[in-house]
């Protein structure tokens, strides 16, 4: 039987119930768009939006007006949402320089936190979201959506059951026309760069699929070359490195935002983005969930996973958050992931500013 999935106008799963109080904070960009389908999960109601610009409060608060739910309290201090009893969960989407503070905040404030990614940007401050997670009652989700995409979690089952053999070889491509962006992505400072606010979803997934960390990385890279249109950039405009794991898996990272195209007509043939890996037996590439195998084998290339239509991902990620504040199951992307996935990134990172060889050895030491 063939499963399929569309994007709902709202959840059936959580009809009935008791609503869920929810608060968002940050609801700027990928606040708003994290918004947008957190209203399409049934069961809940979103009281309060808080943001530093009152402009992204009103349009929240109109986006959720407008979907039928009642008027939310509109705030630009976050700790004034948290100290509200009627919010048990919570969305945060803050600048990545904000995280830590913002999520320890919001545990220890004894509400559920659905958190966007990367969730820190140093391995001290990830041990700290780790270890609060551990000794709450919390609910604490990472904003890993493809860890609740069928799709996924599909060919990873089999992955882990050794369709592809010994894994060897991982790629990962962000090829990018569409930047640079502004404000505080080009500030590494406040982003952490791109090879963790971009690749940590890459990284995560390879976390995944190796169920483990890496071990050592080396790298290159080269910044400035915005320089002329934004003098203050201070992000790694393309890099490029080779990221070694505990069972001999090597990964080839490359990323780039210097890609030609313009007007949304990107030249196709240098914009690119994907995961994949590959085995003694088989390879995946992660975007189509397409098994391929190796000619001897005499097997066919197969989708792995029995999933048509349109998916959500970013809505089934809110959804399975929904469920877990309900009913206290684990979260599909917990804080564990969250710090091994910018572990994964930090590692890169550090390979890139010395320009050699870094070991998860020095960098969870340093």
């Amino acid at each position: 039987m063939t499963a399929t999935l569309t994007r709902p106008e709202t959840s059936p799963s959580l009809s009935g119930l008791a609503p869920i109080g929810i608060g968002f904070i940050g609801v700027g960009g990928r606040g708003f768009g994290l918004l947008r389908s957190m209203l399409k999960v049934d069961g809940i109601e979103v009281r309060a939006v808080c943001d530093a610009l009152p402009a992204n409060v009103d349009r929240a608060a109109k986006a959720i007006v407008d979907a039928g739910q009642k008027a939310p309290a509109k705030l630009t201090d976050a700790k004034t949402l948290l100290q509200r009893d009627d919010i048990v969960g919570v969305v945060s989407a803050l600048p990545c320089d904000l995280h830590a503070q913002n999520y320890l905040e919001v545990i220890a404030s004894g509400k559920d936190l659905y958190a966007e990614k990367p969730m820190c940007l140093t391995p001290a401050d990830c041990q700290k979201i780790v270890d609060a997670a551990e000794q709450s009652k919390q609910i604490v989700q990472i904003g890993f959506q493809r860890r609740a995409d069928p799709r996924f979690i599909e060919t990873m089952r089999q992955i882990h059951e050794g369709e592809l053999g010994d894994l060897v070889e991982g790629r990962v491509m962000w090829s990018n026309a569409w930047g640079p962006l502004y404000d505080w992505f080009g500030k590494k400072e406040r982003s952490g760069d791109w090879m963790i606010e971009q690749a940590v979803h890459n990284w995560d997934v390879m976390n995944w699929a190796n169920e483990s960390l890496p071990v050592r990385a080396v790298g290159l890279g080269r910044k400035g070359l915005y320089a002329k249109t934004q003098p203050d950039r201070t992000v790694t405009d393309y890099y490029s490195a080779l990221v070694e794991y505990g069972n001999g898996l090597i990964v080839n990272i490359l990323h780039s935002w210097v890609a030609p195209g313009q007007d949304g007509a990107y030249n196709k043939a240098f914009n690119d983005e994907y995961t994949r890996l590959i085995g003694v037996d088989a390879g995946i590439d992660f975007n189509t969930g397409t098994f391929s195998y190796r000619k001897e084998l005499n097997k066919p290339d197969r989708v792995g996973h029995n999933f048509k239509g349109e998916i959500d991902s970013t809505f089934l990620a809110l959804e399975a958050f929904a469920d877990s504040v309900r009913t206290r199951k684990p979260p599909v992307a917990n804080a564990q992931h969250g710090r091994d996935s910018a572990l994964a990134c930090l590692l890169v990172r550090e390979a890139v500013y010395r320009e050699g060889m870094v070991t998860m050895e020095e960098l969870i030491g340093s």
